[in-house]
């Protein structure tokens, strides 16, 4: 049925997909810092918000909160984490372009992990809409895909299959609160930077541009995308993340003047459209299964 449980899924998963999306302004509007020093101060200020939801959430009980963490919770973490890390160097040390291509696959991948491992049937539609979005993105995108970037493009590739199995694993957890792995997932990343950082000191600036990208770009854009994805099939899930894609040229339009090509308005207008069908077969097939099982009660 198109419950309002799922409405509300697809409601969060598209605000994840809008505050990911702000990433690209974030970076480009950095003076000084290094990436390592960026994904430091991004993580620690990621774990803040985090640490005082929770804290709200549990009335200042918050040990609790970990006491209940299995080992799918910290497979979370490690996968999220790591994807965290990899999406800053990725935009670091390839192209954008390459970047955003290499993840156009998360629907295709999030597709098949959902049907191998939690056997969620993948209608034909949602196949089709994913087939649409992905030749969507490669028009978007096409001009400015570069060759020579093969570590950028290694690391990129982490990127799909982090998010893919992020998904899975929040949809196959019995945790009732998933933003405590979320959490770890920030400590991870912040783990990860640690050892590499140097200089802990940055410019004010730059620490303001960390602190936005830490609480609202990764931090409510992963909040929304974890606690989302319980209520929604881990393919549309996929579909749905290509929202980021779409929205971060348009951001760059509005914030930084960047006026983006022809072939960027097509593709985005594809992906678009085909997450709208999908969408809208989607509500169809649900009405219809309503109307039948209605008229066949006694």
């Amino acid at each position: 049925m198109w419950s309002s449980t799922y409405t509300r899924g697809v409601i969060m998963i598209l605000a994840s997909g809008l505050f990911l999306s702000t990433s690209g302004i974030g970076f480009r509007i950095i003076e000084q810092a290094s990436g390592w020093q960026i994904l430091f101060y991004r993580s620690f200020f990621m774990i803040g918000l985090l640490i005082g939801v929770l804290a709200v959430k549990s009335k200042g009980r918050l040990l609790t909160q970990f006491r209940g963490l299995r080992g799918e919770d910290f497979l979370l973490a490690l996968f999220l984490g790591t994807g965290i890390v990899a999406y800053v160097f990725a935009l670091l040390l390839t192209t954008v372009a390459n970047a955003l291509f290499i993840l156009s696959s998360v629907p295709f991948i999030t597709a098949l992990l959902g049907w191998f491992i939690l056997r969620e049937a993948v209608p034909s539609h949602t196949w089709i809409t994913i087939a649409m979005a992905m030749i969507g993105l490669a028009i978007m995108v096409g001009n400015g895909l570069a060759s020579g970037r093969y570590l950028g493009n290694l690391i990129a590739l982490w990127l799909p299959i982090s998010y893919a199995a992020s998904v899975i694993l929040v949809r196959r957890s019995s945790q009732p609160n998933m933003l405590v792995a979320l959490c770890l997932a920030g400590v991870v990343s912040l783990v990860c930077a640690a050892p590499f950082i140097g200089d802990l000191v940055i410019s004010r600036h730059d620490l303001l541009v960390s602190a936005y990208l830490g609480i609202f770009q990764v931090g409510l854009g992963f909040t929304f995308m974890v606690l989302g994805a319980r209520y929604v099939p881990a393919a549309q899930v996929g579909l749905l993340a290509l929202v980021e894609p779409v929205l971060a040229p348009l951001w760059a339009w509005m914030v930084a003047a960047e006026i983006p090509a022809h072939t960027t308005l097509i593709g985005g207008a594809i992906i678009f459209l085909a997450i709208s069908l999908d969408g809208a077969v989607t509500m169809w097939r649900s009405r219809i299964q309503s109307k039948s099982s209605g008229n066949s009660a006694p």
